[in-house]
């Protein structure tokens, strides 16, 4: 079941609209909430970042090189190809995916009661153009008591999260204000990347009717 009651349209079996360089079920899930139809082709790369590297450059660099490693191993494809990269920071400290309860318990810790950035880069490429974007989002979190943080780290919630928290889900009660794009802290800035590939031409058949969805 969809939002209010609605059903997805199956999209399976649809002309793609759209190539996917990630395996992030987050960002797949946004896409396809709009009824667009992707063919999901990830790559993997060196994460590790560079001596002395900002977090900005960092982010924007692995979003680029994703997208460009897709492009190469796709050879000449027809359709756009989007590949992003998402991380939390903290007065400049990249804050990537925790590894273990510990670490992820650790990071809850320290933004606790504090402002945080969210910036997720992305690059679309469609034949010789390019266009990509930084877009930051900054969130708030209240204090934490000892107990919630142990909780929400027993959930398992923060597997996989940039920060080691998901936004949508549990840790949604964390946050007392957000300035910027929600999505752009779930993995993917909907409006920005919507708009550059519908200024790329990209998606001729956006929205699909109903925005894929039937009562």
């Amino acid at each position: 079941m969809g939002v209010a009651g609605y059903i997805l349209r199956d999209i399976v079996n649809r002309t793609p609209d759209l190539i996917l360089a990630s395996a992030s079920p987050r960002r797949r899930d946004l896409l396809e909430g709009l009824g667009l139809a992707l063919t999901i082709a990830p790559v993997d790369i060196d994460e590790s970042v560079r001596a002395d590297e900002p977090v900005h450059s960092y982010v924007a660099r692995l979003a680029a090189e994703k997208c460009d490693a897709a492009v190469e191993r796709l050879a000449t494809p027809v359709l756009a190809v989007l590949a992003a990269d998402t991380v939390v920071s903290l007065s400049g400290e990249i804050f990537g995916k925790p590894v273990d309860e510990s670490q992820a318990e650790a990071m809850l810790r320290r933004l606790a009661g504090r402002r945080h950035e969210v910036l997720t880069a992305y690059r679309i490429r469609l034949g010789e153009r390019t266009v990509e974007r930084l877009v930051a989002t900054f969130v708030t979190f209240r204090s934490l008591a000892a107990k919630e943080v142990a909780a929400y780290v027993a959930s398992g919630e923060w597997c996989g999260k940039a920060g080691g928290y998901a936004i949508q889900g549990i840790a949604g009660c964390f946050a007392t204000e957000l300035r910027g794009s929600f999505s752009n802290v779930v993995g993917l800035p909907l409006a920005e990347v919507l708009a550059d590939l519908r200024a790329l031409e990209a998606l001729p058949n956006y929205p699909p009717p109903a925005f894929g969805v039937v009562r």
